[in-house]
């Protein structure tokens, strides 16, 4: 299945529902998983992928205290979402007052194909955060680069250092 991808500016209605684009919403399934994540946004997942991640988050255990709060804030703050005919879906209160900064004049999201997921974040803290990443982003993306090399085999790698000795 391919994955999800691209950068969708919507807006909530007066119910707080979202339209997702059909870019996405042909990519999902009618009922999805919702949960806080990272940099206050929220996360969108298939039932099946976030059953995948949340048996890999389980399987860390508990006796680290990050894991604990990480394990609490996804799991806690989770749920499934419908997305009805028309592409809508309610976005639950207590999971939209960790993303908007000021729920009466922040209504806009942004939505983020992020392969496996989709992300949804406050369009003013998404600016912000994108002002600060396009000067971080040829060191994000050397280090991405570098921790990709790093994992193929070394047929795979353009890199590769051979040594011939006489």
């Amino acid at each position: 299945m391919a994955g999800l991808l691209g950068f969708y500016q919507r807006s909530l209605d007066d119910k707080g529902r979202l339209v997702l684009p059909p870019e996405l919403r042909n990519r999902l399934d009618p009922q999805v998983v919702m949960s806080r994540w990272y940099d206050n946004s929220l996360a969108l997942f298939r039932e099946a992928e976030y059953s995948r991640f949340a048996a890999s988050l389980h399987r860390l255990g508990s006796s680290d205290p990050k894991i604990r709060t990480a394990r609490r804030e996804i799991f806690g703050g989770a749920c499934l979402v419908g997305i009805d005919a028309q592409g809508r879906m309610s976005v639950p209160e207590r999971l939209l007052e960790g993303v908007l900064m000021d729920r009466e004049k922040d209504r806009d999201l942004v939505l983020l194909g992020d392969w496996n997921k989709v992300l949804i974040h406050s369009g003013l803290r998404y600016t912000d955060m994108a002002r600060k990443d396009q000067v971080n982003l040829d060191e994000a993306l050397s280090s991405v680069e570098m921790s990709a090399r790093e994992g193929l085999p070394p047929e795979d790698n353009e890199e590769e250092i051979v040594t011939v000795s006489g």
